[in-house]
């Protein structure tokens, strides 16, 4: 297949370059923004290897400059640190790169910056969701030389294929998250729920909720409103009953197989706060003791942790006691762009191995709590130190994915979120709901043309 755009990548390193001299020494690194300065689009960080080369930014005869734009939290705090320290060691083990400057970005700019074909970087971090839209408008390097036999068997199965398309592997699998559901254990405690209950069923999740409401408490916020979030992680809980696919330009997901989804929807909204899980009055009120709990992801924890709540983590509840669990899995690849220089190429994807390898999506997984896609790495006794990295890697196991990454377009899960505030409010029908889903589904595939 032909991709679409070529970059010239050595002229893009030394535009970024300058253009953020002002926060850049020489030498070493330090943290420089366009925006904010704090986590806003546009911060970005520069690790060099040392006094700059012959050929500084990048001339075939001397050391490369490579530009790395990644999401803005791998530029701050101990992710910033991380990522540099990577960095620095890589400058200093590969003689033909002087430095890596990494430029955070948020999820929407990145999407924007990368469609928009211009002024690309060398290499960038960015949702897995969108991974067929890059392989179609960027000229990606093709990653195959990362992948011997035993690296392709340390990710996760489905990973591997949606990497591969048209020939090629256009991506490393790296982050990777499932909801959960967060409980503030004073207001269980308050509400007489003995703290060690897990909640092995929606049955065991729907009591503590009815506690909690009788002792006066909030249970919960909307799981309807707020987009396809918390209603995917209800519909993910169905996956072994949905024959997820596409025939004909049309979803083979039939509506009788979401009912259940729905009537699910509609239960919680009769506990509901009123607030959607990303409000912040919602986080507010988590924090101080007047909700019980809260759907939420895991880069949500630091901010209970600083407020010193005392909460425990639990995967979206199955239908039945040993069922399918973890709600709808999202990813982020890491991708390369092919910018005409073998060898700068070549620095590329070395870095992307380094990124791929097992002793840093460990590292990155037990410094930041966050899950990777090395699954060798999620079954680690040693990574498994935390509840949350636990509750991570179980619902890893299972859980569905939001969309056939890597091969199709349409994120088909997230039209749930136009649907399920109508069911909620009795407006429409359980079954009605099922119906209205699967019909704006194939309106997605029939507009991507799929």
């Amino acid at each position: 297949m032909k991709r679409l755009k070529r970059v010239a990548c050595v002229v893009l390193a030394i535009a970024v370059s300058l253009a953020m001299l002002t926060g850049c020494s020489g030498s070493g690194s330090s943290l420089a923004a366009s925006g904010s300065g704090s986590g806003s689009a546009g911060s970005a960080i520069r690790t060099s290897g040392g006094a700059a080369k012959a050929g500084d930014n990048g001339s075939s005869d001397g050391g490369y400059d490579l530009v790395f734009w990644v999401y803005s939290d791998a530029v701050l705090n101990d992710q910033g640190k991380l990522f540099k320290q990577w960095a620095d060691d890589f400058c200093a083990e590969n003689d033909d790169v002087n430095s890596i400057t990494f430029v955070g970005k948020d999820d929407a700019d990145l999407l924007t910056s990368l469609m928009a074909g211009v002024g690309l970087p060398d290499m960038f971090f960015a949702s897995a969701r969108d991974c067929m839209k890059y392989e179609q408008a960027i000229d990606l390097l093709d990653l195959s030389t990362i992948y011997d036999n035993d690296t392709k068997g340390s990710f996760y199965a489905n990973t591997m294929d949606a990497v591969t398309a048209n020939d090629g592997m256009w991506a490393v699998p790296f982050m990777s998250y499932v909801p959960i559901i967060f409980r503030n254990l004073d207001v269980m405690k308050a509400a007489g729920i003995d703290a060690s209950e897990q909640l092995d069923d929606w049955d065991t999740f729907f009591n503590e909720c009815q506690k909690v409401k009788d002792a006066g408490y909030d249970a919960t916020t909307s799981w309807a409103t707020g987009g396809y979030y918390a209603p995917g992680a209800v519909l993910a809980c169905d996956a072994e009953n949905l024959t997820v696919g596409v025939k004909d330009g049309k979803t083979t997901v039939d509506p009788s197989q979401c009912e259940r989804t729905f009537e699910t929807i509609q239960k919680l909204e009769t506990y509901s706060n009123g607030m959607s899980y990303s409000d912040d009055a919602a986080a507010e009120a988590f924090k101080t003791n007047k909700l019980a709990f809260l759907l939420a992801g895991p880069w949500n924890e630091p901010d209970y942790v600083q407020a010193g709540v005392n909460y425990d983590i639990q995967l979206v509840p199955p239908y039945e006691k040993g069922g399918w669990t973890g709600g709808l899995q999202g990813w982020d690849f890491m991708y390369g762009v092919n910018t005409g220089d073998p060898g700068r190429n070549d620095a590329i994807v070395r870095w992307l191995q380094k990124m791929a390898s097992y002793d840093v999506q460990k590292t990155f997984a037990q410094v930041i709590g966050r899950s990777v896609l090395r699954e060798d790495v999620m079954n680690d006794p040693d990574v498994m130190q935390t509840n949350m990295l636990k509750v991570l890697s179980t619902g890893l196991n299972n859980g569905m994915m939001q969309m056939e990454f890597g091969h199709s377009n349409v994120f088909w899960a997230s039209a749930i979120g136009d649907v399920a505030p109508s069911v909620a409010t009795g407006k429409i029908t359980s079954a009605d709901g099922a119906k209205a889903f699967v019909d704006s589904v194939n309106g997605l595939y029939a507009e991507a043309g799929e």
